[in-house]
């Protein structure tokens, strides 16, 4: 009978002990969930421009291959988002609050936000990014944190999907100590990837 009680006393101490380490690992992570947020707007708001050194490599599956493109990356606070392609081709891709423009050395091509919500999904995220408001996205989007080894990872996804979304998610990594963006990745319906990484990163210069 003393091994029967001795026993149960022992289910519900390890019961115990398992539940109350369950619930402070949730406590530890939803703090550290929030710390993260809190950290990237408070940092965020302190940046009026940012320049950076960008690579870009695009997978394509239909062709098994992969193209590699390099760049400068700007933003500047309530102008734009511009990516400046050096190579293999010149172009721009410039981001304002109403429409995306490409340039190249031939022509300019603007198109209209309200009428391409691909392009317009895009730059909702890329500005929620840059400007550390990830938590302000509207109710669509699904947005989830984890902390690895390497970095603070967000992941973005649009849960009314439609034929006009090609991407099924956007994954974010910060850098661990600055929560500068260090690598964004966009993956598409065709089952195509572009990663983009980002260095020698200046704020404010």
């Amino acid at each position: 009978m003393r091994h029967i009680h001795f026993s149960l006393f022992t289910l519900r101490f390890s019961l115990v002990t398992l539940l109350s380490s369950l619930f402070l690992s949730l406590l530890y992570a939803d703090s550290k969930e929030d710390l993260f947020y809190s950290e990237l707007s408070r940092r965020s708001s302190e940046v009026s421009t940012l320049r950076a050194s960008f690579t870009q490599t695009k997978y394509v599956k239909l062709l098994d291959t992969k193209v590699v493109s390099k760049g400068k990356f700007q933003y500047k606070k309530g102008v734009d988002i511009r990516f400046d392609y050096a190579t293999p081709k010149v172009m721009s891709i410039i981001m304002t609050n109403s429409n995306l423009r490409i340039s190249t050395p031939t022509k300019t091509t603007t198109y209209d936000f309200a009428k391409q919500r691909s392009l317009a999904e895009l730059a909702v995220i890329m500005e929620a990014c840059v400007s550390g408001k990830l938590r302000e996205l509207p109710a669509k989007y699904k947005v989830i944190y984890k902390s690895t080894a390497d970095f603070h990872v967000v992941t973005i996804t649009n849960l009314k999907r439609s034929a006009d979304n090609p991407y099924t998610m956007i994954e974010l990594h910060f850098c661990l100590e600055d929560y500068s963006l260090r690598e964004l990745i966009l993956y598409e319906r065709s089952e195509d990837t572009t990663f983009y990484s980002f260095n020698n990163i200046v704020t404010n210069g």
